[in-house]
């Protein structure tokens, strides 16, 4: 046994110095061949790959808990792009009965965390090896053009078939003021399709390979091409002398040279693993009318939606049950109903009885709710028990569709889609008018006022979205304040929060697929954020944090890095279409956000690193 023993350790050292031994000579190769690795000419991507293979080890299947740590994805939240947890993509299963609440599983494809990457200006190609002659980088160069992330994960063939997600979402941000054409390919294939990115613009493309049941024998490497050109016109010039197919070679620079056109180019890395699980609160909504609100309690975790049927309903996220709800108007016989929608022909007017907005205002225990008709009810819900407080007429017979509670004052602002005012309201004087801001004379009856939000910044100044005049800015405490701050024709607009002195707001358009990132002071748009292929549909902001919602007309959910427009995450819920969602305060945990889609109430962590950050000291709260 003794000789055993002291054969063991034998071996055991023998290893140990081994591994030293390996050690010492991959430093010794590093030194020799670090001259090497400053040269300018590199061989085309293609030409790797029968070297490589000799080189490389066969991929295997990682288990997405055991990622290294630069690819783990925590599976508390649902997810889809790079970031320091890395991100996923989740389709959640419908529910396939009538039921009031339930907890979905839902299967996510990961891409691992990666640093923000910097495309490589491409001078010249070798006639002989095709090689790429990199022009060195500089500070001002490598700010131009950005790719991230670096490293993309791609699932397995999923165990669900439905679940088709092959896609891996690339975000490519374009800070020149010139446009950028866009071509990506694994780099054993050929460059096919190309996209336009505009001045000053995030896009979102999608890197696309088979899935497969048994990982790939060689590393995957994708190709990003990206080349800026003076003008729309340009990029139509060139796509014509390729005909479609880009070639990289010494003819396809002389075209563009001959454009002033630059060419960059950047490589990513693939990796296949297993697909994680994620779960999301949900909430079946069929046995419900459609709902029109939602808010979120800032200290219980309650949610509370208003529907279209005239009755609302808080729900607790945490214990998964109704905790009080109400039928606040009596739903209409089918005879009015049918007059009703036969009138919408002639005069675009909503239901009287449905209810359009709620907020909570939990300093008072107070709920309010605005319905159809013009009127607006505050219920107290001391000890979950609903009594009311107050009813009054806000709106002359036209429906109350967007409300605005203040944080420090006692002011609720309210709105209607079907009239021009803005109504701000003082509870600690019997709810009587305090301001009364009109956004346009009476004879443009359709520009209504499509919603009304305070700035977290300054919380006595507000903004409101109109249908036709654009975007308006107020003050709650000077009565002639208001003006057009943006000119357009907008759906929706929030507050974008900075940490610095900027003053930004996002927008979202009639006729346009992207939001808008615009300077206030300035009245120009800075930025814009698209996702190929999709319309995007919702925007929203966090109040305190620079986090940018944008929903996708197929029920994606994109979280964004206000900060750097950079896209965090990519969660795909459900097909139905978004109704309305809001933050929920991290008061009761980690941050989270509720989501209301015609058949369902979603709530999902918004895991991201800037979402674990305390801020909130630099707010102002309200400034006269």
């Amino acid at each position: 046994q003794v000789e055993k023993l002291v054969e063991d350790d034998q071996i055991s050292s023998q290893i140990k110095n081994k591994g030293k031994a390996k050690k010492t000579a991959a430093a010794t190769s590093q030194d020799k061949n670090k001259g090497e690795a400053d040269k300018t000419v590199v061989a085309r991507p293609e030409d790797k790959i029968e070297k490589k293979k000799k080189k490389l080890r066969r991929s295997t299947v990682v288990p997405h808990a055991s990622l290294q740590d630069d690819l783990a994805e925590s599976t508390s939240a649902t997810s889809m792009v790079g970031q320091d947890d890395g991100p996923s993509t989740i389709i959640i299963n419908k529910a396939s009965s009538s039921i009031s609440k339930l907890e979905d599983e839902a299967q996510s494809v990961g891409v691992s965390a990666a640093p923000l990457f910097h495309p490589q200006k491409i001078i010249s190609i070798s006639r002989e090896t095709g090689g790429y002659k990199i022009q060195p980088p500089s500070p001002e160069t490598s700010k131009l053009l950005e790719v991230y992330p670096q490293r993309l994960l791609f699932p397995l063939e999923p165990k669900n078939k439905e679940t088709t997600g092959s896609g891996c979402p690339v975000t490519l941000t374009n800070n020149t003021d010139n446009y950028v054409g866009i071509w990506i390919k694994p780099i054993n294939e050929k460059f096919k399709e190309t996209k336009i990115m505009e001045p000053h613009s995030t896009f979102v493309v999608y890197a696309t390979m088979k899935m497969h049941a048994q990982p790939p024998k060689d590393t995957v490497e994708f190709e990003v091409l990206m080349i800026i050109v003076e003008s729309k016109g340009d990029h139509g010039k060139l796509e014509s002398s390729i005909s479609g197919k880009l070639k990289m070679d010494s003819g396809f620079m002389v075209n563009v040279k001959n454009l002033k056109a630059e060419v960059y180019h950047a490589m990513l890395t693939a990796i296949t693993c297993e697909p994680a699980s994620c779960q999301i609160i949900s909430r079946s909504i069929e046995n419900m009318t459609l709902v029109t609100s939602i808010d979120a309690h800032p200290t219980k975790p309650w949610i509370v939606t208003g529907h279209e049927g005239g009755n609302f309903s808080i729900w607790d996220y945490q214990k998964q049950e109704t905790v009080m709800k109400l039928q606040v108007n009596k739903v209409p016989d089918k005879t009015t109903l049918m007059f009703h929608a036969l009138s919408q022909r002639i005069k675009v007017r909503p239901p009287k009885h449905s209810l359009f907005s709620v907020k909570f205002i939990a300093e008072r225990k107070w709920l309010v709710v605005g319905d159809g008709d013009g009127y607006i009810y505050v219920y107290d819900y001391t000890n979950t028990e609903l009594h009311m407080v107050k009813k009054f007429e806000a709106h002359d017979k036209k429906s109350v569709n967007s409300l605005a509670a203040h944080p420090t004052e006692p002011y609720l602002l309210s709105s209607s889609t079907i009239g021009t005012n803005i109504k701000v309201w003082d509870r600690s004087n019997k709810w009587k008018i305090f301001r009364n801001f009109n956004t346009k004379p009476e004879i443009a009856y359709y520009n209504g006022v499509r919603s009304v939000k305070l700035n977290p910044r300054d919380t006595n100044t507000f903004a409101c979205v109109t249908r036709y005049d654009g975007v308006k800015v107020g003050n709650i405490k000077r009565p002639s304040s208001l003006e057009t701050t943006l000119t357009g024709s907008f759906v929706m607009a929030d507050y974008l929060f900075t940490r610095g002195d900027e003053h930004l707001m996002v927008t979202l358009r009639f006729d346009s697929h992207n939001s808008e990132i615009w300077d206030l002071k300035t009245q120009k748009v800075v930025h814009t954020l698209s996702v190929s292929g999709h319309k995007t549909t919702w925007v929203a902001c966090h109040p305190k944090l620079p986090i940018l919602v944008t929903m996708l007309d197929d029920g994606t959910v994109c979280l964004w890095d206000a900060s750097t427009y950079r896209l965090e995450k990519m969660v795909h819920i459900t097909d139905s279409k978004c109704c309305d969602l809001v933050f929920v305060p991290h008061t009761n945990g980690p941050l989270r956000l509720a989501i209301a889609f015609e058949t369902m109430i979603a709530i999902m962590e918004v895991n991201l690193p800037i979402a674990n950050t305390s801020n909130a000291s630099g707010l102002i709260t309200g400034t006269n």
